[in-house]
């Protein structure tokens, strides 16, 4: 109703601002003579501001020696505001703890807990950050992966409606940078994975039509 939609908006306007802010940055871009297809295809990356220019960006072989709340500790605690720092699935708000699903109805083994492989914590505009420091075969290879839920713990709980894959890497000059899964595959690879894949590449499909679920989006419900 329109009084739940205005509470909406009014939560979300710290992060409405963050993204008007950086409209703003693109249109000067363009006036300094970048063309509108640039503009479009500039991916927007994150950056602790202590990583800027010092060389500080944690590896992936980094973080797996740190373990989870080492490498939350030092590499994003001091720079996000946290609202709460997951110890179990219940504190997080889930009852299971492989609470997701495929897009094609099968159970995900997404653990959102594990707190010797991974970071898990709500940030203040209510998403769950699940930072992957350790996995594969028994466990012990180094993971960049992120999960991002954009509602918590509460339903669907399905990649690609509200649980979306990241990736942490190092981009040469620019440093560490999180970046949406699948970055480096074809339009038709992810527009077939996003519709009946299991889900991994459907922040890129948004990033390719400007961070908007537009008409192409199979999951919209």
């Amino acid at each position: 109703n329109k009084k739940e939609r205005k509470k909406k908006k009014k939560k979300n306007n710290w992060f409405n601002k963050k993204i008007e802010d950086v409209e703003k940055e693109l249109k000067t871009d363009k006036e300094k003579g970048l063309t509108q297809e640039q503009v479009e295809n500039t991916i927007i990356a994150y950056e602790p501001i202590w990583a800027i220019g010092t060389g500080k960006t944690a590896t992936a072989e980094e973080a797996k020696t740190l373990g989870g709340k080492g490498y939350y500790d030092k590499y994003w605690a001091p720079y996000i505001k946290t609202m709460l720092y997951c110890t179990s699935i219940s504190q997080c708000g889930y009852k299971e703890k492989q609470p997701y699903h495929h897009l094609n109805g099968n159970q995900a083994e997404v653990y959102i807990v594990a707190p010797s492989t991974r970071a898990t914590f709500y940030t203040m505009d209510g998403f769950l950050y699940c930072i992957l420091v350790q996995g594969g075969a028994g466990g012990i290879l180094p993971q960049s992966l992120i999960f991002v839920d954009i509602n918590g713990a509460s339903k669907p709980n399905i990649i690609g409606k509200d649980l979306f894959y990241l990736n942490r890497k190092i981009d040469g000059e620019k440093g560490g940078v999180v970046v949406p899964n699948c970055e480096n595959n074809t339009d038709a690879y992810i527009n077939n994975e996003c519709k009946k894949g299991a889900g991994w590449c459907c922040a890129e499909k948004i990033r390719r039509a400007s961070w908007k679920i537009d008409k192409s989006y199979p999951w919209k419900g």
